[in-house]
């Protein structure tokens, strides 16, 4: 590629540091899903139904009404805030939400761990 094409490699460093933080984000919705089971099967499931539906949240913005589709729309995982990403652009709202997602899913896995701890 880099002798016959162009490559910019501001493009790469954005779409890299897009997966990194879309990276981060499940693996702490995933760490919360797992926190919040007694077992591997249960932490599986959790983990995938709430990545799941974060992912399809644009759906569920496509088909509501206007006050809904716009929360729904800002909370999707992937279909708002990556294609930005892709295309090489770094908003800071995009990595802001990526870092709110993170920090949130990790902190709430605290608090659960933290909470059975003292049962």
């Amino acid at each position: 590629m880099l002798v016959n094409g162009k490559v910019s490699f501001g493009h790469v460093a954005a779409g890299y540091l897009g997966l990194l933080l879309l990276g981060s984000a499940s693996l702490a919705v995933g760490t919360f899903g797992s926190s919040l089971a007694k077992n591997q099967l249960l932490a599986a499931i959790f983990s995938a139904v709430m990545l799941v539906a974060l992912i399809l949240c644009w759906l569920l913005a496509r088909i509501t009404e206007q006050p809904l589709s716009d929360v729904f729309s800002a909370m999707s995982l992937w279909n708002q805030h990556f294609p930005p990403f892709q295309a090489g652009l770094i908003h800071v709202r995009d990595v802001v939400y990526y870092l709110v997602v993170t920090y949130v899913a990790l902190f709430a896995a605290t608090r659960v761990l933290e909470a059975r701890r003292w049962r």
